[in-house]
């Protein structure tokens, strides 16, 4: 694939000679950081070292003293209370840590996860009905409930109370419920709208007080972090402080099924990264959703019992396997529904269905056709006269906004600007086809389905050590709203012999000089097949400059994203 370098405007020289003489930093880093928005000292000290105390109070959130009162009432009637959650990582977690904060202030609370398959997102009316039958009084919506308008109705007829907790852009209605925790309605005035929903669940847990002050519940910022990175929200804000401490909580977690799949994955004693949470964990907690039932990695997150966490996360390491041979296979199968179908001529998008999909991998697979071919993309699995779909987008396209405009042709959907799900009938599926094709052919041009490269900054060869590395080491976490930086190293020197690694050689391994007859490794995923390029002499490079270990040695590496013929 061939991308564009969008090489960004280095700050001022004046305001980084500002800065520099106030916090040591390299320019490179204090330029990085100016760029994304961090231009004084107070704002500097804020992203580098912020503080778990600084939390926004939870009661400026529109509906948090009404929903604290009322489950107040609850503890003093001796109710029962019932959470009802998602499938995915950010609903698991959320689901767990609100079960948790509830039993530990005494209410009596259990939980349902739905089942991706047979039930579908959020709070359905036999999941209403089933709460009246088992005697709740209380359901306590995460991550879902902002779109259950008539659900919400029915359990009011069957005197059941429900408090939505959710971060999903409200419709022009919201239900009907005794509260309705969530950022984004018109009448809140939280200062922060980008938490997702377990983040929502740890603002409510914190109104709660259950142990009396917020730093009291820092054991349970590692369900926090999980959910947070897993749902690519942005790591800035309230987000970041989530993350940053609740990473170190995740690698020495109290709970015995995280516990045991940290260890499963490879990763105990381990500082757990950002990436290492949404790369080996979050697929695993997801794997539970997608292939089989995400009350099992519910039960991982729940349980105080060491045997039941290991058999779960073996059952979870497990599901994942399975999914990956689904996603290989649906994979196959789309690229040869393009190639049959002709789909990439004069489109903007790509919209497929078929019917043998897995409905649980098919987000997956969209992510990876977007990847690849940079276009926003819609994947549905037909069973019958229906179907279900996950859809994954590109930057300057809000996937959510254009299914709005497309809801004519669907019987149901949600999600957000970058990814979202739907349902759809067979008979509308080339309708809504055309519609969102034509909706992406107006919204974007023509440098937009470009694929292209972020570069941060420009840097010497000599300045790539590890007092650098340490220097961008204080950025993380990383992830979305804060991604790692990228950098263009211009004329590198290539040292010794490049060559191809991994078991068909699609990796590309090679060295690169950094002055002083020392030289740094270069790995480049995927582009075994450009080891041709290398032999051109100086090359210029972009990369993002990190941190390596293999068998216990710690060493700097260039990871790298793309390369040219070195600029005159």
């Amino acid at each position: 694939m061939s991308y564009q370098w969008q090489i960004q405007e280095p700050a001022p020289a004046e305001a980084v000679r500002d800065l520099a003489g106030q916090i040591d930093l390299s320019p490179e880093i204090l330029s990085i950081l100016y760029q994304r928005g961090h231009v004084s000292i107070a704002a500097l000290d804020e992203f580098l070292t912020p503080d778990l105390s600084s939390g926004h109070d939870p009661f400026l959130m529109h509906g948090m003293d009404i929903a604290v009162d009322r489950i107040q009432g609850a503890l003093d009637a001796e109710e029962r209370i019932r959470v009802h959650g998602d499938y995915d990582v950010d609903g698991v977690t959320a689901a767990a840590l609100l079960v948790r904060i509830l039993r530990l202030l005494g209410i009596e609370t259990d939980a349902r996860i739905p089942h991706r398959t047979s039930d579908g997102y959020g709070l359905s009316m036999e999941a209403v009905e089933q709460a009246a039958d088992d005697g709740i009084s209380l359901i306590i919506t995460v991550d879902c409930g902002i779109s259950a308008i008539p659900e919400v109705e029915r359990a009011g007829e069957l005197d059941i109370d429900v408090i939505v907790t959710d971060h999903h852009k409200p419709g022009p209605q919201v239900p009907h419920a005794v509260a309705v925790l969530n950022p984004h309605q018109n009448d809140c005035s939280y200062p922060f709208t980008d938490l997702c929903g377990v983040g929502i669940a740890y603002k409510l847990a914190c109104a709660l007080n259950p142990a009396g002050t917020e730093s009291s519940l820092l054991e349970y910022l590692d369900l926090v972090a999980l959910g947070t990175t897993a749902d690519v929200v942005p790591l800035k804000g309230e987000n970041r402080v989530f993350v940053k401490y609740g990473l170190p909580q995740l690698a020495r977690t109290r709970w015995p099924g995280l516990k045991a799949l940290i260890d499963r994955v490879g990763l105990k004693g381990h500082q757990v990264s950002a990436g290492e949470a949404v790369f080996s964990l979050a697929p695993r907690i997801n794997a539970a959703g997608r292939m089989g039932d995400a009350r099992d990695a519910f039960d991982l997150l729940l349980t105080d019992n060491e045997f039941e966490g290991a058999e779960l996360a073996m059952r979870l390491d497990d599901y994942n396997k399975e999914r990956r041979l689904a996603d290989r296979s649906t994979l196959q199968s789309a690229e040869e529904l393009l190639d049959a179908e002709d789909a990439l001529d004069d489109r903007h998008s790509l919209v497929l269905c078929a019917e043998d999909w897995h409905p649980g991998v098919i987000g997956i697979v969209a992510s990876r056709l977007v990847e690849r071919y940079h276009l926003p993309t819609v994947l549905v699995a037909m069973d019958g006269d229906e179907g279900r779909g996950s859809a994954r987008s590109i930057e300057g396209f809000d996937l959510y906004n254009a299914l709005v405009e497309c809801a004519e042709h669907l019987v149901e959907f949600g999600g957000h600007p970058r990814a979202a799900g739907l349902c759809i009938t067979r008979e509308n599926f080339d309708q809504f086809s055309e519609a969102f094709d034509t909706i992406a052919r107006n919204k974007l041009q023509e440098c937009d389905i470009e694929p292209s490269i972020k570069v941060d900054c420009e840097i010497n060869a000599d300045n790539l050590d590890t007092v650098f590395l340490g220097e961008l080491k204080l950025l993380e976490p990383f992830g979305a709203g804060n991604r790692r930086p990228t950098l263009l190293l211009r004329k590198a020197q290539v040292l010794g012999s490049p060559k191809r690694v991994g078991g068909d050689g699609a990796h590309l391994k090679f060295m690169v000089d950094i002055g002083n007859g020392n030289g740094v490794d270069v790995i480049g995923f995927n582009l075994g097949d450009r080891i041709d390029d290398l032999a051109a002499g100086a090359i210029d490079l972009v990369f993002a400059f990190e941190e390596n270990e293999f068998r216990g040695v710690r060493r700097a590496q260039i990871r790298l994203k793309d390369m040219r013929p070195a600029t005159p």
